[in-house]
């Protein structure tokens, strides 16, 4: 049913909250709240994530797309999948940019890889039911190798090499699983090379391979 200003649908009212866990990784935030309706849900559990970023990082012209390769806890399996990260203090204080900084900075730590132009492709929200944090997806040509890797001492990260359309042709037919957020990154850097003239000169020569995914 709409109100009397054509609205259907309102955010709750937070009449109370209370934190259950933190830590340096995540905080458990327990709601009470209130529909617009005046209906009471409570508890309401929101798990407050930094933002995080990902990466789409294609080495010079084009050439390959760089994915890595790690253990997954949760899943408790080893996976395929793009360089991502969360945003750190030191990133800065300004959003847009600091997004960035901390998708070079994963890049060169999880695999040397430095330099580039890199493209923001997508903004989305990883689980807004009850996740508060953001994913920024980046789209970055022409990066480099460098021996400046800096994995942390929990990681143990495998670098591998594929052609972007590959890559999409074995996710468009099941082949290959991998992390939500990266599979909308992928699909989203295909896009913007297919429809964006500005890009690189090695973007409009991706486009004929990435044809044959779209057909």
């Amino acid at each position: 049913m709409f109100d009397a200003d054509g609205v259907m649908v309102r955010p709750w009212r937070v009449i109370a909250s209370e934190t259950a866990f933190r830590d340096r990784w995540l905080t458990v935030r327990s709601d009470t709240c209130v529909t617009s309706d005046g209906v009471e849900v409570s508890p309401y559990h929101v798990i407050e994530y930094p933002d995080w970023v990902n990466v789409v990082a294609l080495t010079r012209n084009g050439a390959r797309l760089i994915l890595v390769r790690e253990y997954r806890h949760g899943r408790g399996e080893v996976l395929s999948g793009l360089v991502s990260g969360t945003l750190e203090p030191s990133d800065g204080d300004d959003l847009a940019a600091a997004a960035e900084t901390a998708a070079r900075r994963e890049l060169q730590e999880e695999t040397g890889y430095v330099g580039g132009r890199f493209v923001r492709i997508l903004d989305s929200y990883p689980n807004p039911a009850n996740h508060s944090n953001r994913v920024s997806s980046f789209l970055a040509f022409d990066v480099e190798p460098s021996p400046a890797r800096a994995l942390d001492p929990t990681e143990s990260i495998e670098i591998l090499f594929d052609d972007l359309d590959a890559t999409l042709l074995q996710l468009r037919d099941g082949d290959l699983r991998m992390q939500a957020m990266h599979v909308a990154a992928l699909w989203s850097a295909a896009a913007r090379i297919m429809a964006d003239d500005s890009l690189p000169p090695s973007a409009q020569a991706l486009r004929k391979k990435l044809r044959r995914v779209f057909a």
